[in-house]
C-alpha cells in the first residue's frame, strides 16, 4: 500500500471509529418496530439451526410455522451480536422481561457499527474518486450526521445495509482496476441483494462502468449469482418453492398504484416525505455534478522545451532558488467520477420513480423518505465536488444546509417517530395502507410535518426532564400489554414485542429516546449511565477531529 492509500486508510478507520462512538453514545438501545422485531426474531431463530419466528409482521408457510417475509442477510450478518447478548442475557440475573430488553438493548447497535463504517467507506470512495480530503471529510461528516443515517442508525432497519451494499458496488465498479476496490464492489452487490431482493436492478447498474473492464467482471457475477442462490434457498425453506418471495402482491406490478407525480413530490418534496427536506445537502447536486463534469475540461497548454529544460536544470539547485512552476501533467482528477456520475443519477431516478408509483411510496413506520435512504451515500459522491474551493456564496450556502439537516436530524434521533406518530394520531392506523387519505396530513400539510412534531415532543418532553417530571416505567407489570411507541403493522402482541404495558405506553410520550434515559426510566441509576454515555461521545468527537487532522496531512490532500 503506498502512503499515500495508507494515510487515507487511517482517516476512514478513524471516521468510522469516531461515528460509531457518538452513534452509540445516542443510540435507543431498542427494537420496538414490527419488521425490526421480526427480523431481530429471525437472526435469534438461525442461532439455533431454525429460520420460523413467532407470530406477527409475519405470513404461515405451508407447515403452519410463522416466516418473515424480509431477506435473511441482515439476520445472518447480525448472528455474532446476537449470539453476543443472548449469552450476556442468559447469565445475568434480571427478570425475563428485563432479560428480553437487555438482548434486544445490545443486538439494536447493529446498525451503529453499520453505518460507522458506511461512513468509513464513503470517505474512502470520494478518495480513491480523487476528490480532495477536506471536501471528501465535509460531505462524509454532512451524509452521517445532517441526514436520516443518524436516525437509522439507531434501528434495526434494512436500509443502512442496503445503503453500504449499493455504495461499494458502485464504487467497487467504477475503481474496478483496483483489486482492492474490485473485491469491496463485488462484495458490495452480494451484501446489496442479500439484504433486499429489490436493490438487484439497482446492483445491475451499479456494475455498468463495468462494461469497459470486462476482465473485472468475474467476481461481481460470483458475488450475484451468489445471492439469486441464497433468496432461492431462503425462499425455499420457507414456503416449499424458489418463486415465493413473501411480498405477495407487492412483489408485482399490482402494488405500483401510486399517481407517479404524486409519489415523486412526496418522496422529494412533500413536508412528511421529502428529501430535500430530510436531507437538505441535496441541494448541492447541481453544483457538484457541474464541479464533476468541469473539472476535466480541457486541457491546459503543453510547455514548450526551454520550460523543460529549465525545469531539468533546476531540479538539481536548492529547492528556495527553484523556479516556480514544474512541468505539466495533463489534468486527470475526477475522471472516473464524471464517468460515473450518469450511473448515479439513472439509479437515483429509476429508484424515485419505482418507490414514487409504489402503492405504499411513504415506507410509513419510519423517518424521512425510507425508500430513497439507501441512495443517500452515492448521490452523497457527487455533493462532495461541490465542496472543493467553493466560492464564498456556495461555502455559506453549504454551511446553511450543514445547519439545517443537523437540526432535523437531532429531532429525530431525540424522539422515536413512533412516539410522534403516536402524539399526532397517525398511529394506531384508522385507514389501510393503499388509501388515498392514509396520513395525508402528515404527508403534504407543512403544518403537520414530522419535523415541526418531533421538535416539539423534544422540547417539551426535555422541559420535563429538567424539572424533574421523567416517565417511570415498570417493566413486565402488564401481560396484555400492547405496543411501545413504534408503529406496527400487525404484531400479534406487544408482551412478545417489548412487555411494556398500557400506561408506560402513555409514559414514553414523554420520554427521550437514548438507551441511558430508558434504563434511568426503568430504575437504574442514572449517574453512571449518563457518565459512561458522555465518554462515549466526547471520545467520538475527539476522534473525529483527528480523522480531520489526518485528512490534513494526507499527501495530494
Amino acid at each position: 500500500m503506498s502512503r499515500a492509500n495508507a494515510d487515507i486508510a487511517r482517516t476512514a478507520r478513524r471516521i468510522a471509529i469516531g461515528a460509531f462512538l457518538v452513534y452509540a453514545a445516542t443510540g435507543g438501545g431498542r427494537i420496538t418496530g414490527s419488521d425490526e422485531v421480526t427480523m431481530f426474531e429471525l437472526s435469534r431463530a438461525l442461532l439455533h439451526g431454525a429460520i420460523a419466528v413467532p407470530a406477527g409482521a409475519t405470513l404461515d408457510g405451508p407447515d403452519g410455522r410463522h416466516y418473515t417475509k424480509n431477506a435473511a442477510g441482515q439476520a445472518v450478518l447480525a448472528l455474532p451480536l446476537t449470539a453476543a447478548a443472548e449469552a450476556a442475557g442468559s447469565i445475568s440475573r434480571l427478570s425475563p422481561a428485563k432479560r428480553e430488553l437487555a438482548v434486544r438493548f445490545g443486538v439494536s447497535f447493529f446498525n451503529a457499527l453499520i453505518a460507522a463504517l458506511l461512513l468509513g467507506a464513503f470517505y474512502a470512495a470520494a478518495r480513491a474518486l480523487e476528490i480532495g480530503a477536506g471536501a471528501s471529510l465535509a460531505a462524509t461528516l454532512m451524509l452521517g450526521f445532517t441526514t436520516p443515517l443518524w436516525v437509522y442508525a439507531k434501528s434495526f432497519m434494512a436500509e443502512p445495509l442496503q445503503a453500504l451494499g449499493l455504495l461499494l458496488a458502485v464504487a467497487g465498479s467504477a475503481l474496478a482496476d483496483r483489486p482492492g476496490w474490485r473485491r469491496a464492489g463485488a462484495l458490495g452487490v452480494l451484501l446489496a441483494i442479500s439484504v433486499k431482493l429489490a436493490m438487484l436492478p439497482f446492483a445491475l447498474m451499479a456494475m455498468l462502468p463495468l462494461r469497459s473492464r470486462p476482465e473485472a467482471v468475474r467476481p461481481f457475477a460470483f458475488a450475484l449469482l451468489a445471492a439469486l442462490a441464497g433468496h432461492l434457498g431462503y425462499n425455499v425453506a420457507r414456503f416449499g418453492t424458489p418463486f415465493e418471495t413473501g411480498y405477495g402482491a407487492q412483489a408485482g406490478l399490482s402494488a405500483y398504484t401510486t399517481p407517479l407525480w404524486v409519489g415523486l413530490y412526496g418522496l422529494l418534496l412533500s413536508s412528511g416525505k421529502g428529501l430535500a427536506w430530510f436531507a437538505p445537502a441535496v441541494w448541492l447536486l447541481p453544483a457538484g455534478w457541474q464541479a464533476a463534469r468541469k473539472v476535466h475540461g480541457a486541457p491546459a497548454k503543453e510547455p514548450g522545451r526551454v520550460h523543460k529544460i529549465v525545469w531539468g536544470l533546476a531540479r538539481y539547485l536548492p529547492p528556495i532558488l527553484r523556479p516556480r512552476f514544474e512541468p505539466y501533467v495533463p489534468p486527470r482528477r475526477h475522471e472516473v467520477l464524471r464517468r460515473l456520475a450518469p450511473v448515479i443519477l439513472v439509479m437515483a431516478g429509476f429508484a424515485a420513480v419505482m418507490y414514487g408509483m409504489f402503492e405504499h411510496w411513504a415506507g410509513d413506520g419510519s423517518f424521512g423518505p425510507r425508500y430513497l435512504f439507501p441512495f443517500l451515500p452515492i448521490l452523497f459522491l457527487l455533493v462532495a465536488p461541490a465542496l472543493e474551493h467553493p466560492s464564498r456564496m456556495r461555502r455559506r450556502l453549504a454551511q446553511g444546509l450543514a445547519i439545517a439537516g443537523l437540526l432535523v436530524q437531532i429531532g429525530g434521533v431525540a424522539i422515536h417517530f413512533g412516539a410522534q406518530m403516536r402524539e399526532a394520531g397517525d398511529y394506531p392506523y384508522t385507514l389501510p395502507l393503499n388509501d388515498p387519505h392514509f396520513m395525508s396530513d402528515s404527508h403534504f400539510n407543512p403544518a403537520y410535518t414530522p419535523i415541526l412534531g418531533h421538535w416539539r415532543m423534544l422540547i417539551r418532553n426535555a422541559g420535563e426532564h429538567v424539572h424533574g417530571e421523567a416517565p417511570r416505567l415498570t417493566i413486565g407489570a402488564a401481560p396484555d400489554s400492547t405496543a411501545i411507541v413504534a408503529p406496527s403493522s400487525g404484531l400479534a402482541s406487544a408482551t412478545a414485542r417489548l412487555g411494556v404495558g398500557e400506561e408506560d405506553q402513555r409514559r414514553l410520550l414523554h420520554a427521550l429516546d437514548f438507551w441511558w434515559l430508558y434504563a434511568t426510566y426503568a430504575g437504574s441509576p442514572a449517574l453512571p449511565l449518563q457518565a459512561v454515555a458522555a465518554l462515549l461521545a466526547v471520545f467520538g468527537v475527539v476522534v473525529l477531529i483527528g480523522a480531520r487532522n489526518s485528512a490534513r496531512d494526507e499527501r495530494g490532500a
